[in-house]
């Protein structure tokens, strides 16, 4: 055993948890217009949106004051015979503030903290999973969760004001050590993910070392454009009341960007696909209020009149997989795969080389270390000979399918 230098394993090997059962995380962020300031007396109507949707995770923008967080934990949350709620410490931060409302019964608050920006905290919540064998085999999946409400406005020095802000934001990432499973919301007031638009957006995805990802990966001009009417998640009005924006629903700027190892599973928890959505949005009201018409596809209609009342966004919400068999893929390009723990090569013999395929190195906390690209090829032949002893991740993707191999070297 002393001459074992190095363990490889596909991540639908080593990621699974046999035995042990799955469970689904519910996450939802949601910018709730000047929370309790203008009508405290919403919190029945958000009843109604969050007793639908009964998220695990629930992060909001636009909250005044610890009276309103509390009007949301015990009039919207802790109803109808629900008491698992709880919230994390309220922070009276510059301007509005952030908060994370959480389920006791599967989630724990470890820390929290407040990135500050020139305008706005960003807030830090890290919480772990209460996986069922967790006394026996005190291992679980963690979440560093992150809540922000960047510059809002499309007019000069606006955009320049949001880069500022996710280049605080993501440096602070960068400085950050044992990352897994980050999430990184809120309301964004991006109008476009080009450079010369939104310089922001491309940041908050590539600046700094730890890339993040846009779960349905759609890039490109989202204001007032109806190619993209099934995302948009401002604004639910066209009149004006309770100091809402209006205009239709016509923009997205409420977003939730992950990590990477959340696409791959490679830390114990996983996005489930396709379950990324905006709560109300059926994609049949662009450029109009929420309400016009009222028959609503993706909601009943009585929490579509609720998403209307409530706020000018819609709230934004994915799904997380934890426990059981997460990591599992499917591959149909990835035939065998080989390292030498003496040169460190890596070859990894592929079935289908038509395609470009990406190569990507992380370290355990999610740090990206190496990209490169390989296309009409059907052996991918590398090395790694500076990789220090640890643990690191090599994340193959192609159109859109990711296999992650684990490396362990001592």
């Amino acid at each position: 055993m002393r001459n074992l230098k190095l363990f490889i394993v596909v991540a639908f090997v080593f990621l699974c948890n046999t035995g042990r059962a799955q469970e689904t995380l519910k996450v939802m962020y949601y910018n709730l217009l000047n929370f309790p300031s203008t009508s405290p007396e919403r919190a029945d109507t958000l009843k109604k949106i969050v007793q639908h949707v009964l998220p695990d995770m629930f992060l909001v923008n636009e909250l005044d004051n610890q009276f309103g967080a509390t009007l949301i934990l015990n009039n919207a949350l802790n109803q109808n015979g629900i008491t698992h709620y709880q919230q994390a410490t309220f922070v009276d931060g510059p301007d509005t503030d952030n908060m994370l409302f959480f389920n006791s019964n599967k989630l724990g608050l470890i820390s929290q903290n407040e990135i500050q920006t020139s305008l706005r905290d960003i807030n830090e919540y890290i919480l772990y999973y209460k996986a069922p064998d967790l006394a026996s085999t005190m291992d679980t999946a963690f979440f560093f969760m992150y809540s922000c409400h960047l510059k809002a406005g499309s007019t000069d020095p606006n955009p320049d004001y949001r880069l500022a802000e996710a280049q605080v934001f993501k440096n602070y990432l960068s400085g950050k050590t044992g990352l897994k499973n980050v999430m990184f919301g809120g309301d964004f007031n991006f109008y476009g993910s080009s450079v010369s638009s939104e310089p922001a957006h491309n940041w908050v995805l590539n600046g700094g070392t730890i890339p993040l990802f846009d779960p349905i990966d759609m890039t490109g001009e989202w204001h007032a454009n109806s190619f993209y009417a099934s995302i948009h998640t401002q604004s639910t009005r066209t009149v004006s009341f309770d100091g809402g924006a209006t205009g239709g629903l016509d923009d997205r700027f409420d977003f939730v960007f992950i990590s990477n190892d959340l696409q791959t599973g490679a830390n114990k928890a996983k996005y489930v696909d396709n379950s990324y959505t905006s709560i109300g949005n059926d994609g049949a009201h662009y450029n109009t209020s929420l309400v016009n018409p009222l028959s609503n596809g993706a909601v009943p209609d009585d929490v579509a009149n609720a998403l209307y009342q409530m706020s000018d966004h819609l709230p934004v919400y994915l799904e997380i997989q934890v426990g059981g068999d997460v990591g599992i893929t499917e591959n149909d390009y990835i035939s065998s795969f080989s390292f030498n723990s003496t040169s460190r090569e890596l070859e990894v013999f592929l079935k289908n080389s038509e395609n470009q395929i990406s190569l990507s190195v992380y370290d355990i906390s999610g740090k990206r270390i190496l990209d490169q690209m390989h296309s009409g090829i059907d052996l991918i032949k590398t090395s790694f000979p500076y990789l220090r002893s640890g643990v690191y991740i090599i994340n193959l993707q192609k159109r859109g399918m990711n296999t992650s191999l684990k490396v362990i070297v001592l």
